[in-house]
């Protein structure tokens, strides 16, 4: 039977990042990804500042920068402009590639179209019969992860993102728009990108029904006049159900372990922090993991915010509107970008 010290599943940006450390330190890793190609995934392709500023990425990996942002409500739009850019749009085909010449290839090995089925105590097996062992495994596909499901832990708080894409030309801002009538609780974005429009909305799985929440988004795109008849739709899932992140020789990260925050949908970072802290314990049992737990603490903000948000009930138009109108105010918009990016 084959066997590496580490088997990662799931090449995304967690996959990515515990590889290269683990790589770089002299470990026989096995990278496996299910799909043809490292990097395409149905993605809104938002990262924040703290992502770029984790990751150093160079400037044609880039596609819009941005240090704007129109908030709008049922009654109110506001337009608000910082000093320091704070959100960035990315192909994610591009930054998987990108992260992927990053990896240590002589210690590294990665293979494409190789779904894993089962997984048992000290190995795998993927559908092409293979059987293959591990010392640890890290868990690092998605919010439909096979070793989420191997450790029996049921998720529970999930959402679902839904994005058109449409041609350049229509709209140059991210904006956000905050509507109950449409969104309830969420809400509906868009992110310009180099070479098409992301328009999308979420809405929690098991709260909304998935045809009502597509009649609404409708009706709002047509108030908006946005034509969605040629658009390309993509739906994708968020894990947000958070129940650890390490179970004896097994590591769940990211959207994996539920880290995704219930509130902005953001993933990426959270990723490759736990991706690091994972691949840092892995190496040295006495590291403490205060990257994972920094994410957390986050995601709980963001979490008490939105449920702040949600028992508003009769009032959630009032709660849009007052914050359309108080992020005009300087320091109120500086602080809700920080808490947010």
């Amino acid at each position: 039977m084959e066997s590496y010290d580490i088997i990662i599943i799931g090449a995304g940006p967690a996959g990515l990042n515990a590889a290269k450390i683990l790589g770089d330190a002299g470990r026989k890793v096995l990278l496996l990804e299910k799909n043809p190609e490292i990097g395409p995934k149905i993605c809104a392709g938002g990262l924040t500042r703290k992502s770029i500023r984790y990751l150093n990425l160079p400037e044609e990996i880039i596609d819009y920068k941005y240090n704007k942002i129109v908030f709008n409500s049922p009654h109110f739009r506001s337009s608000i402009k910082f000093d320091d850019i704070f959100f960035y749009t990315v192909d994610r085909k591009n930054l998987g590639q990108w992260q992927l010449e990053k990896i240590n290839r002589n210690f590294v090995d990665v293979r494409k179209n190789t779904h894993v089925i089962r997984i048992e105590k000290d190995h795998i097996i993927t559908k092409e019969n293979q059987k293959i062992g591990f010392n640890y495994l890290i868990g690092a596909d998605g919010s439909n992860s096979i070793v989420r499901r191997h450790l029996k832990l049921k998720t529970r708080l999930a959402g679902v993102a839904i994005q058109y894409k449409i041609p350049l030309g229509t709209f140059k801002d991210f904006e956000i728009f905050m509507h109950s009538k449409f969104f309830n609780a969420w809400y509906s974005w868009i992110f310009p990108h180099k070479d098409h429009i992301s328009i999308g909305y979420g809405y929690p799985q098991k709260l909304f029904s998935p045809i009502r929440a597509q009649k609404k988004f409708e009706q709002w795109a047509r108030s908006k006049n946005i034509n969605l008849e040629n658009a390309v739709r993509e739906a994708f899932l968020i894990n947000c159900d958070y129940r650890g992140f390490r179970f004896g020789n097994i590591f769940l990260s990211g959207d994996s372990a539920g880290m995704a925050s219930g509130f902005t949908g953001e993933g990426i970072y959270q990723a490759l922090v736990s991706g690091e802290d994972i691949a840092k314990i892995i190496l040295d049992k006495n590291h403490r993991p205060k990257k994972i737990r920094s994410a957390v603490r986050e995601k709980r903000i963001h979490e008490a915010m939105l449920f702040l948000v949600i028992c508003s009930s009769f009032f959630r138009d009032l709660v849009f509107d007052s914050i359309t109108l108080l992020v005009r105010v300087k320091l109120f918009g500086k602080t809700l970008i920080r808490i947010l990016s």
